[in-house]
């Protein structure tokens, strides 16, 4: 049996709540977020040997870490069909999707496999945890934390992602090969999306504790040395100016409803006779004109609430069960003030300045200003504790609670 199996998991430290950012951390090879942001984010390549040192630390002391989730959590959570996973067989490639039954996955030594889980941060505290790290980055652009787990040789082919990653070795080694080659066509006949002709340009092994940052577009192959390896991908989402503007544009649509002065008829009384019939009158475009003007739909602020709650959405598996927040309104006023209330693992919160979304609403609109207070604390700190005041008819916190959104 291979020693890793029988090293203790490693448990990953949550982030504290003001980062460092003019400091170096570890993680990025010695670079302060603001370095690091400068010099590599969407632009070039990192490889950060020891990014968690603890790793290392224990091997010198001859207690080496392993994976903060073993394989058996995996292959169990792989068994729930709300998680988004993936099995991936190598020679000859193929894929299936989830849920699976642990006798559907093959053994840790056997090889050329992959099992790839989605969203773990909502799964396991370990992974959230690791998530939290990388909140140097806006909250708009993180997507998830996918864990790769596999036997000798597994991976996923060559290919390239169109968003940043983080890949964060956690058992096991892993020979990673990239490129930045400029050819990105994939081969045809092949069930993944694998380059066609893969240049390799760079090679590294990553041992436990070792990260290697890509940004968009950089080719790159994977491939597991041992059984049981574990990579950990922190992935980051890059939607394209079509998919926020039109989001944006049908929440602008929707609110358009609750302006009354809007169901009034359009009148031309100033209308002329016309010998063009066929043309679009003036006045239409006069008084439409006019509108847009007073509504400031001509105007980029006016756009930025309805692509803020489109980013704050959830992804489309998650899943949200407020059957266990059955408490009165009293009871969740008294809790408030001896526990921590923390957004669900699968809510996504934005700040817009004061204005707060959560899981594509807006939250803080016409709501007092205790709980307006409580809503930025939840957005910035990812936790509320305190007074809110009594709880009357409209109180959106209290209402994201029943509905699973937030949990003590």
């Amino acid at each position: 049996m291979t020693a890793f199996y029988l090293s203790k998991p490693y448990d990953p430290p949550r982030a504290p709540k003001n980062l460092p950012l003019d400091q170096p951390w570890a993680l990025l090879g010695g670079n302060s977020p603001q370095e690091f942001m400068k010099a590599y984010w969407h632009k070039k390549p990192l490889l950060v040997r020891g990014a968690i040192p603890a790793f290392e630390l224990a091997k010198q002391l001859g207690e080496p870490l392993g994976s903060a989730i073993s394989a058996e959590e995996l292959f169990k959570i792989a068994g729930n069909d709300v998680v988004e996973s993936r099995l991936i067989q190598a020679k000859p490639w193929s894929f299936a999707d989830g849920p699976f039954k642990k006798k559907s996955i093959p053994p840790l030594e056997s090889p050329d496999w992959t099992l790839l889980l989605q969203g773990m941060e909502a799964r396991h505290p370990a992974a959230a945890k690791i998530l939290s790290w990388f909140r140097f980055i806006p909250d708009a652009r993180l997507d998830d934390l996918m864990i790769s787990i596999a036997g000798p040789g597994g991976g996923v082919g060559p290919h390239f992602d169109s968003y940043d990653v983080f890949l964060i070795q956690m058992s096991g080694r892993r020979r990673w090969r990239i490129s930045e080659q400029r050819d990105l066509s994939l081969n045809p006949n092949l069930p993944l999306k694998i380059l066609k002709n893969f240049k390799v340009e760079q090679e590294w092994v990553l041992e436990p504790g070792d990260m290697l940052y890509l940004p968009p577009h950089v080719a790159h192959d994977g491939v597991a040395l041992d059984a049981g390896c574990q990579t950990w991908s922190v992935g980051f989402r890059a939607q394209s100016y079509k998919e926020i503007l039109q989001e944006g544009l049908w929440r602008l649509a929707e609110s358009l409803e609750d302006i009354p002065e809007l169901d009034q008829r359009f009148a031309d009384p100033q209308q002329r006779a016309t010998a063009c019939a066929e043309q679009l009158p003036d006045e239409i475009i006069q008084q439409v004109t006019q509108k847009l003007k007073g509504l400031k739909l001509d105007r980029v602020e006016t756009f930025l609430p309805g692509i803020a709650a489109y980013l704050s959405e959830p992804k489309p598996q998650a899943y949200f069960d407020g059957a266990s927040n059955d408490v009165s309104p009293e009871e969740f006023q008294q809790r408030l003030q001896k526990e921590s209330l923390r957004p669900h693992p699968q809510t996504r919160l934005l700040a817009l300045g004061d204005r707060i979304y959560c899981n594509g609403e807006e939250v803080s609109n016409s709501q007092a200003r205790p709980i307006q207070l409580a809503w930025r604390s939840l957005a910035a700190k990812k936790q509320f504790k305190g007074k809110i005041g009594k709880i009357g008819s409209n109180n959106s916190l209290f209402e994201a609670f029943e509905a699973g959104w937030l949990v003590f």
